[in-house]
């Protein structure tokens, strides 16, 4: 299978990539290319979960923002995925 001579490689981002915003003290949204992801976090241990794992080859940029929110080496205690599409579930190191 091969795609046509007028094929041309569409890079598909959000105006707000790399956005993140406090929805409430305990959620913070933050959009990858065209997903959002979001981390909640239990205010009183400090664990936090994912929702969502985002495109293919965010999760470098994804361990950055939550060790930014809640320190190095931070890990979620659970990743939750809204559902099996490939921008929801895609982030892998490589």
């Amino acid at each position: 299978m091969s795609y046509g001579c007028d094929y041309k490689f569409i890079p598909t981002t959000s105006i707000t990539s790399g956005v993140g915003i406090s929805v409430l003290p305990d959620i913070y949204c933050y959009t990858i290319h065209i997903v959002n992801i979001c981390f909640v976090k239990n205010l009183e241990t400090k664990e936090f979960i994912l929702i969502d794992a985002g495109m293919p080859n965010s999760a470098n940029e994804i361990i950055g923002v939550a060790e930014k929110r809640f320190g190095d080496d931070s890990r979620p205690i659970a990743i939750l995925l809204t559902h099996g599409h490939f921008d929801h579930v895609g982030a892998f190191l490589n």
